[in-house]
């Protein structure tokens, strides 16, 4: 049997913050086997999104995701993190 999904400290703030910088969110955590928290999107990008605390280390799944996975994605820590993120994001729009 699976166990609940876990989302790090951290997570609830993370969401705010891409939401009100205008992004769509979608939780993925539910999800665990390596996928990324987050599914954000803005101005038709779409990313998906691995939401760690400041000194957080991606674990070995999620590490595997991220060397097989084709599409953009990021790591955030911290506020400043979503706030570049969204940058890149609508600067590739």
């Amino acid at each position: 049997m699976r166990r609940a999904s876990r989302v790090d400290g951290n997570h609830a703030e993370i969401v705010d913050c891409f939401k009100k910088l205008g992004c769509s969110v979608l939780s993925l955590a539910p999800l665990g086997k390596g996928v990324p928290d987050l599914l954000v999107a803005i101005k038709g990008i779409t990313w998906l999104v691995e939401v760690k605390m400041p000194k957080g280390k991606e674990n070995e799944l999620q590490i595997e995701f991220a060397i097989t996975w084709k599409g953009c994605r990021a790591v955030v820590r911290d506020l400043a993190g979503v706030e570049s993120t969204v940058k890149t994001m609508k600067f590739l729009a």
